[in-house]
């Protein structure tokens, strides 16, 4: 959990290293449902689910390639409270999280946006098998946020905007504590955005990849813990050992955005056991540390924004020994370059709607000095 604060913190500084033109404070309310995806939730979710947002957004129209290629979007953080459905076993959520806008269509006065955040969330209530053993959902009162939303703005005046939004929000502990299925809720909201700052003059700089190779080899180290279920939804403890070591490479087709494949070794505690209903224990399943390696081939996208990039890869078990049934995995997240050569990364690996455990670890790129890639 150290590891996702310190990337969280890393991303904010991000935002803010360079003064903006102009900057703004957003109320956002919103109202919607708790999504049910375990037959336990169906009958649990009593109420609406409502929400308050306030976000600083900051804006500038640089011409530096990034900036410019994505339409001068919006960045900024937030701070957030939103019910859950139900208080008494799902309890309540406050977040702190950054978050960014990008333009899809615009006219004078209109605008159609996506906006996505991400960040860290305590939720108020965990499972607790004598005092909440309803809660399937988390395990844990600390949890990562992601939200994804679209939204039509309105400018009128010079210094407000008006939004109409539709919001997908989704908390989850990354399985590094049982239970997990994760709390998804979807909402409409309207925000009211106003101007307090313009500066004519400002400084912005941009994180340049041009002086290197679109070839990109890099190799990738992470440790974490990590928690599979029991019969009934709840934790064996945690504490279960989980890494993954990856080879890759990565082909930079245009300033923001590159194309690779990765060669992926798992390494998962985990899979030592297995739970018998019948006796109610955790069983040895094997003691041989061969079988409980993963071996894949993942295939990918990176999206690039200055130093940070979004990764999306899917791959292929070529070998497992256990879970046989499950033959291929997702990782999904992002990574933060410090230097030409060196990054952090944060992403979550996962088959199909079951997360396995996050990847949080460094990673080193290994790139050429090369001509200036075209913007």
């Amino acid at each position: 959990m150290k590891r996702i604060l310190l990337f969280v913190i890393l991303i904010f500084l991000s935002f803010f290293t360079f003064s903006q033109k102009y900057s703004f404070i957003e109320g956002k309310t919103s109202i919607g449902k708790f999504v049910p995806h375990h037959r336990i939730m169906n009958e649990l979710i009593d109420k609406t689910s409502f929400g308050f947002e306030v976000n600083y957004l900051t804006k500038n129209y640089s011409d530096k390639c990034y900036n410019k290629k994505y339409k001068f979007p919006y960045k900024g953080f937030g701070l957030s409270f939103y019910n859950l459905g139900n208080p008494e076993v799902f309890g309540y959520s406050f977040s702190a999280y950054g978050l960014m806008e990008f333009n899809l269509a615009k006219t004078p006065n209109f605008e159609f946006n996506i906006r996505s955040s991400s960040g860290l969330s305590y939720l108020t209530e965990k499972y607790d098998k004598d005092k909440n053993p309803y809660n399937v959902a988390i395990g844990t009162n600390i949890n990562y946020l992601f939200t994804l939303g679209f939204n039509a703005s309105y400018q009128f005046g010079n210094y407000s905007l008006l939004r109409l939004g539709a919001d997908f929000m989704h908390n989850s502990n990354g399985s590094t504590r049982k239970p997990n299925l994760g709390v998804n809720q979807v909402f409409l909201s309207l925000s009211y955005s106003h101007l307090l700052l313009e500066k004519s003059e400002f400084k912005y700089s941009e994180y340049s990849r041009e002086r290197l190779s679109p070839h990109e080899i890099y190799i990738f180290i992470s440790f974490c813990t990590s928690d599979e279920y029991k019969e009934i939804p709840e934790s064996r403890g945690g504490g279960f050992l989980c890494s993954s070591h990856s080879l890759a490479y990565n082909y930079q087709y245009s300033p923001i955005g590159k194309v690779g494949a990765s060669h992926d070794i798992f390494y998962n505690e985990n899979l030592y056991y297995y739970y018998d209903s019948e006796r109610d224990s955790l069983m040895m399943r094997t003691d041989k540390f061969s079988e409980i390696l993963k071996y894949g081939i993942s295939f990918g996208h990176q999206l690039i924004f200055n130093r940070l990039e979004l990764t999306t890869f899917a791959g292929f078990y070529y070998y497992q020994q256990v879970k046989k049934t499950e033959n291929f995995y997702t990782r999904i997240g992002a990574r933060y370059y410090l230097s030409d050569y060196l990054f952090i990364n944060l992403t979550l690996r996962a088959f199909g709607f079951k997360a396995h455990f996050i990847e949080s670890g460094i990673g080193v790129s290994f790139r050429k000095l090369s001509k200036t890639i075209d913007n």
